[in-house]
């Protein structure tokens, strides 16, 4: 499995998780192309750049501040594109909100594209 993808999809849900938002936009650079986008079916438009990116997850944290994200497993990762689940709700699961499925496409070595899939 592709290191630096997995790599990515952990820093991505670890920005998701981080509270102080100049260390959040931080990891956003370093993450996220510059027209980095994400979409799930909630949605009828992409969050499109490291600036939308980082507002859908103030809104997240704002509308579940106790909730954190957890990266369950990277199922595959290949030619630039990769698989993950990943878990939301309480600290040790004792309650969650979701799960889903994540398909990530990369460019230039970083994410440019997340397609959510919740379950």
């Amino acid at each position: 499995m592709n290191e630096t993808s997995v790599k990515l999809i952990h820093g991505y849900i670890d920005a998701i998780n981080e509270r102080d938002g100049a260390k959040r936009r931080a990891r956003l650079e370093e993450l996220f192309t510059e027209d980095g986008s994400y979409i799930d079916q909630n949605l009828t438009e992409p969050y499109t750049g490291r600036d939308a990116i980082d507002q859908s997850m103030v809104d997240m944290q704002e509308h579940a501040p106790d909730d954190w994200f957890t990266v369950v497993s990277v199922l595959g990762a290949h030619n630039d594109m990769a698989l993950f689940t990943w878990r939301w709700g309480t600290p040790g699961g004792a309650m969650s909100r979701a799960t889903g499925t994540d398909t990530v496409l990369f460019k230039d070595g970083r994410i440019h594209r997340i397609f959510g899939f919740i379950n």
